[in-house]
């Protein structure tokens, strides 16, 4: 379970709005060599596919399983082939979570529903408050969070 206040001012929060913004997170590879560095992410529920520094994969030492082309919310951009590369991703106590991501040039990850896949996201955005947790874990801040005793 891990769990923080919404960010307001990590430049990650378009038009002003808080952001999940998630620290801490360590990548690794397959066989669990993991990158030297701590990275910082934001949780886009929007988003089909995590994304992660190029610097990550290329510092592990991945090749490209994969290439594809993906679409974001402007169909007018140009599309142009994006390397996937297989990684593991751990985040505080959620353990690892083995994803196919791409690999781009970037400063933090940006972890989409792939990374969400089997887990309960609460925010709220009054309270500034997020939380993430697997599935049938029920802890103090969710229930008091739902309102349930």
């Amino acid at each position: 379970m891990i769990h923080g206040k919404l960010c307001k001012t990590c430049g990650a929060c378009v038009y002003n709005e808080p952001a999940v913004v998630v620290g801490g997170i360590r990548v690794c590879d397959l066989t669990g060599n993991e990158h030297p560095e701590q990275w910082s992410g934001v949780i886009d529920t929007g988003a089909d596919r995590t994304v992660v520094p190029l610097t990550i994969c290329e510092g592990l030492g991945l090749s490209p399983s994969d290439k594809r082309r993906p679409s974001g919310f402007d169909p007018q951009a140009p599309l142009r082939d994006i390397p996937l590369y297989y990684v593991r991703v751990r985040v505080g106590g959620m353990g690892d979570v083995k994803l196919l991501v791409y690999g781009v040039p970037r400063s933090n990850l940006l972890l989409g529903r792939d990374f969400l896949r089997g887990s309960v996201l609460l925010v709220d955005n009054k309270r500034l408050f997020w939380q993430v947790g697997q599935h049938g874990i029920r802890s103090k801040i969710t229930t008091r969070f739902l309102g349930l005793r």
